[in-house]
């Protein structure tokens, strides 16, 4: 990880001695002052289950779906600085049927939102004369809010537990840009760092049970884990 670490950072500075000493602002280039980007991104995951065995409890059965959609957009200042705006919005679904070792059936629902809003400022460091091809890094602040309802019906006692839990996050997310055809751009990037200061509140049957308090701070860089997003870039200033 650390040989990775090292790898990222000399080509990260190479690639600004480059842009600093060769490239220059084509008049044709997309990033340049005056123009905007707008931009999108997503997924989607179901999973189902039967009899999967776990060390206290057998799954009997499990259904897991969800989605996520990203949009985000911003404005160059300069050729190299960006600032920007955008939203996640998260949904998931699970229902399970659950078998302990006395044989007692539990029925689990849980449905799951999540709205992340952000503001960023996004720097650009080009490796091509055409400036098709660039370095990027991402530093921004963003606000979550999750919210969660969970039911478990067991031995005809109804148990509703509802969570919500508020998050202020710092991030630095590097990348890779590429203009595949004029405007439109393919960008590849990763979370590499990380500050977040989270209040979570429990609820159980309508009566207030707990609430946890936690600052997390993550180095951690997750290349399995990787961002990808379409852009469209158009010019709306001089």
């Amino acid at each position: 990880m650390k040989r990775l670490i090292f790898t990222f950072f000399i080509f990260f500075i190479g690639g600004k001695a480059v842009a600093q000493n060769e490239i220059t602002v084509a008049k044709n280039s997309f990033l340049r002052e005056g123009v905007a980007f707008a931009g999108f991104s997503g997924g989607a995951s179901l999973r189902e289950s039967e009899n999967e065995n776990l060390l206290l409890v057998t799954i009997q059965q499990q259904s897991k779906k969800g989605y996520n959609l990203i949009f985000a957009g911003g404005y160059l200042l300069k050729p190299d600085l960006a600032v920007g705006a955008g939203m996640r919005f998260d949904q998931s679904r699970i229902s399970k049927t659950l078998v302990d070792p006395d044989g007692i059936i539990s029925e689990v629902r849980v449905a799951g939102s999540i709205i992340t809003s952000s503001v960023y400022v996004k720097n650009f460091i080009p490796l091509t004369t055409n400036r098709r091809i660039n370095l990027y890094n991402i530093a921004g602040i963003a606000w979550v809010a999750d919210r969660s309802t969970s039911e478990n019906f067991s031995q005809g006692v109804l148990t509703r537990t509802y969570t919500r839990k508020n998050a202020l996050q710092l991030g630095i997310s590097p990348g890779i840009q590429v203009f595949v055809v004029d405007g439109f751009a393919t960008e590849v990037g990763v979370n590499v760092a990380g500050l977040s200061a989270t209040r979570k509140e429990i609820a159980v049957n309508g009566v207030d049970d707990s609430s946890v308090d936690t600052l997390d701070l993550d180095l951690r860089v997750n290349i399995l884990s990787l961002n990808i997003s379409f852009y469209y870039y158009f010019l709306i200033g001089k």
